[in-house]
């Protein structure tokens, strides 16, 4: 019968990191901190075959010069391993294009979360937000919110209007109500657009062999999200300058 034992465990999933060469050589350095380099190996999959290392370094040169099929610059999982079986510590990190997971244990409960709390300040620091942080959760809600009112405004304001009270006469009679309609589903779904291609530009990236771009979302954004985006915003202003226009001629 072993003995009873007790350990210290943090573990936490992060989503949204933006991970390149620097953040992942910065986030794999502290992790193996107070560890022997021969305790730790860097590890990813790519089809079949899993490719093993000491070191991130090590590991894209032995990507690269295997036999490993398609793009060896695209990677979708990367693991990141450290055992100190004397010291009684160990980490790991799991990494793919939606989320990472780190877990922390040890002997040591003021190594274990220490360890913990510097590996999230590099992730947050990486645009990475912790599930089910309460911050995160008040932003999303906070969005919610903004969407739902903007939405019940234009609403109100479409039902108010002159045009939707005069019931006595068919709708066909008042064309303002109609284009009021069609403003309303033209700019939701503008909103729609923008929301998708700044999700996009949010979105977890993982890209062990390359640095990732930094600083706001617009900077970001792909060529093609750029231009669709402008694209939107120029059909929304002459959308509503051709509603003004209308507008005034209706009501001579």
């Amino acid at each position: 019968m072993s003995a009873p034992t007790q350990h210290d465990e943090v573990r936490k999933v992060y989503l949204r990191c933006r991970l390149g060469k620097s953040e992942l050589s910065r986030l794999f350095s502290q992790a193996a901190e107070g560890i022997s380099a021969s305790a730790v190996v860097v590890s990813t999959q790519r089809d079949s075959s899993r490719y093993s290392a000491g070191s991130l370094s090590d590991l894209i040169d032995h990507v690269r010069n295997s036999n490993a099929s398609g793009n060896l610059d695209s990677w979708d999982n990367l693991a990141f391993e450290a055992n100190d079986e004397v010291g009684g510590r160990r980490i790991t990190i799991k990494a793919d294009t939606e989320r990472v997971e780190v877990q922390v244990s040890g002997r040591d409960a003021t190594w274990v979360h220490g360890q913990g709390a510097r590996i999230e300040i590099l992730l947050k620091g990486a645009n990475g937000r912790a599930l089910g942080d309460p911050a995160a959760k008040a932003e999303a809600k906070k969005t919610i919110r903004i969407l739902l009112l903007s939405f019940t405004a234009t609403l109100v304001s479409f039902v108010a209007s002159e045009p939707f009270q005069k019931t006595q006469a068919p709708y066909v009679e008042f064309p303002l109500l109609w284009i009021q309609l069609g403003v309303m589903v033209f700019l939701l779904g503008l909103f729609w657009g923008a929301f998708m291609v700044i999700n996009r530009a949010n979105r977890a990236v993982l890209t062990p062999t390359v640095d990732v771009s930094h600083g706001s979302w617009w900077s970001r954004a792909s060529s093609t999200d750029k231009i669709a985006l402008s694209a939107l915003f120029f059909a929304a202003g002459s959308f509503i300058v051709a509603f003004v226009t209308l507008g005034k001629e209706l009501m001579k």
